[in-house]
Parts: structure tokens; sequence; C-alpha cells
């Protein structure tokens, strides 16, 4: 890497960490739990606990893992301090009990997505064709970015850089892509929504053979990084449980055209429209928008041109569909900076939709508190 997209990815990095300590959203509180039970009690039989108080476990194993893996580091690290403070009489004291603070476990907690952050924004300065810095650089910069991972404490980057990834990585490493969608799905459901794009680039950058294997191995990494949770049996059954998504609401807070339809309060999507429940509406408005997509892009297909429809897919799933959060139209943006638009074109439509977005976003959480 050159020094300036070090000094970039530094610069990204410092904003975050700077912002981090001070304000986290309640579902926080949820994943430091979680991660102390993988820690304290293991992973096996994990999805079946109940945490009075608390959510239970509706994320997949890798973000679970992560979850442990954070709550692991902060324990070190305060157990290095205390180790510190005992030995060296003027290591300063304050930092035991700091590090201790429900705030900073959250800090640590939301490391994963800030690292996945700088990983999205890495691999759009690799993916770029041209303006490299200048696309990273209002991904990495982009408030609605940071707000979700350093302020929020949400996991959206982290789906979203295994998808990147497993695009960037095609056609030369064919499996590792595989690998890596596989990754993304496991981190967070929400990654489905880009199948059939996925699924196109792989038949058409592989064989036949190559493109089955590709799917038998995805399968095989999906059980095996299961197995220390739950047998392959309950593996599927535990991950097409958490599908249908944490809510049956027309929309959660997301400005989509359900809440133009209908508005904010919380309504089930088993309202009637046209005689329809909204819940199929959605569904085949998706159904057919993905389609439609799919069609296109096979028929006109071309390697560089896959963000163009990842961003399209990413706007349908979020725009049409019920249940969505306000947060899932963060898959949009990165790959919005790959189009092949006009950078002219492309970055006015950015702005827009981050602003949307940012918008959208705060008046859910309301963080921090004015």
């Amino acid at each position: 890497m050159n020094k300036k997209i070090i000094i970039l990815l530094v610069l990204a990095l410092s904003l975050r960490l700077g912002l981090a300590y001070f304000q986290f959203s309640g579902d926080v509180k949820n994943h430091i739990v979680w991660g102390h039970s993988v820690l304290t009690s293991g992973p096996a039989d994990l999805y079946p606990r109940h945490f009075p108080g608390f959510n239970d476990v509706n994320y997949p194993p890798v973000a679970v893992v992560l979850f442990g893996a954070s709550v692991y580091l902060n324990t070190i690290i305060i157990a290095l301090f205390n180790y510190l403070n005992q030995a060296i009489g003027f290591f300063p004291s304050f930092l035991v009990p700091l590090f201790s603070t429900e705030n900073m476990q959250a800090v640590f907690l939301k490391l994963p997505s800030i690292f996945a952050d700088l990983g999205i924004g890495y691999l759009i300065f690799r993916l770029a064709s041209k303006n490299k810095y200048l696309l990273s650089s209002f991904y990495l910069f982009n408030p609605a970015v940071f707000y979700i991972s350093a302020v929020w404490g949400q996991i959206e980057s982290l789906p979203i850089f295994f998808l990147l990834l497993s695009y960037f990585l095609l056609p030369r490493r064919y499996f590792l892509s595989h690998l890596s969608f596989t990754l993304a799905i496991l981190s967070k459901q929400t990654a489905l929504w880009l199948t059939p794009v996925f699924l196109i680039l792989w038949w058409k950058e592989g064989t036949p053979r190559k493109f089955v294997t590709g799917l038998l191995s995805q399968l095989s990494i999906f059980l095996l990084i299961y197995l220390p949770f739950t047998s392959p049996a309950g593996a599927i059954g535990s991950y097409l449980s958490t599908l249908a998504g944490s809510s049956n609401s027309i929309t959660d807070q997301a400005f989509n055209l359900w809440y133009f339809i209908f508005g904010w309060a919380a309504k089930p999507d088993s309202l009637p429209l046209l005689g329809l429940p909204v819940r199929i509406w959605s569904l085949t408005l998706v159904g057919a928008g993905f389609l439609f997509l799919s069609l296109v892009y096979w028929k006109k297909y071309r390697l560089t041109h896959a963000a163009n429809y990842l961003f399209l897919l990413s706007l349908i799933a979020f725009f049409l569909q019920t249940r969505v959060h306000d947060r899932h139209l963060a898959p949009a943006v990165p790959f919005l900076l790959l189009t092949t638009l006009n950078v002219r074109k492309k970055l006015p439509l950015y702005l827009i939709i981050s602003a949307f977005h940012m918008i959208n976003l705060y008046l859910a959480l309301r963080l921090p508190f004015v």
C-alpha cells in the first residue's frame, strides 16, 4: 500500500476511535451478553439459550464469535492494566476502572465493524478504476457510515466487507470468493439479498463444475462453522428461523415505500392492502425486481458492471421489503461508489442517498441525545 491510502485509513480509524466511547445503542448490550456467554458457557447450544432482560441470540456464528473475541480482548486489556498498575508505580491508575466501564466494553464490541469499515474503504480503493482516493475518502468519512459502526455499534459493515471481498477475489481466486460470501451470510443474514448477482458472477467466471463445487464448498464451510454451536440439521434450522427478521412490522423505522404509505408507527405486515397482506405485496415486488435485474445482468454480463446491479438490488431490498430496519440501506452506499456512472453523476447521487440514510438513522436512534 502507498502512503496516501495508509494516511486515509489511519485518519478514518482515529475518527472512529474518537467517537466510539461516548454513546452506543442498546443492541450492543445484547452483543456483550452473548459474547460473555460464548466465553463462559461455550458455544454449544447457544441459540436455544435465554438471557433474561436481553434478546435471544439472532445473529449467525461469525458475528457471535467476533462478539466473544471482543469481550475477551477487553478482559485481557483489563488484566494487563491491573498487572502494570501493581508492577509499575507510575502507571496511570485511572485506566484500570476506565477499561471496566460499560462504555469501554461497547468500544471493544464496535472494533470489528470499525475495522470492516476500513477494509471496505481499502477495497473501494483497489476496485475503483478512476478517482481511487476520492471514492475511498467519500466512503471512509461518510457520517452515515461511521454513525452505524462507531456511534451506534451495529455490524452492518461486516457482511458488506465480506461481500465486497468476494467480488474483489473474482476471477483469479474463485473458491476464495465463495468462502468470503459464506462468511458474509454468516455475519448477518441480510447478505443473502445480494445472492442473485453473485450466482451470476460465479457462473460466468467459472465452469459448471467449478460453480457446483463452489456452492458445495459453501455448504461445507457453513456447516463447519456452525458445528461448535449445533448439529448440521440444527444449523440449517437455526439459520432459516432467523430469515423472517426480528419483527413483523411493515417498516421497522426504515424510510422506505411502506413508511410513506403507512407511516412510522409499528403495524404488522399482515395488514391488507387491496385485498392482499402487505407482506405478500412486498415479496412480490422484491421478487419481480430481483428477477428483472438478474435477467438483464445475465444478458448484458460484464464483471466490471457487477456493482451497478449490487447497488440496484440493495435499493430494491431496502425500499420494497417489509420488516426492514433503517440501517439496512448501508450496502447501497459502497456499491454506488463502484458503479460505472460518471463521477459527476455518481457523487451528487451518492450525497443525496447518504444524506437520506443519515437522516433516517438519526431519527431512529437519536444519538447523540439532543
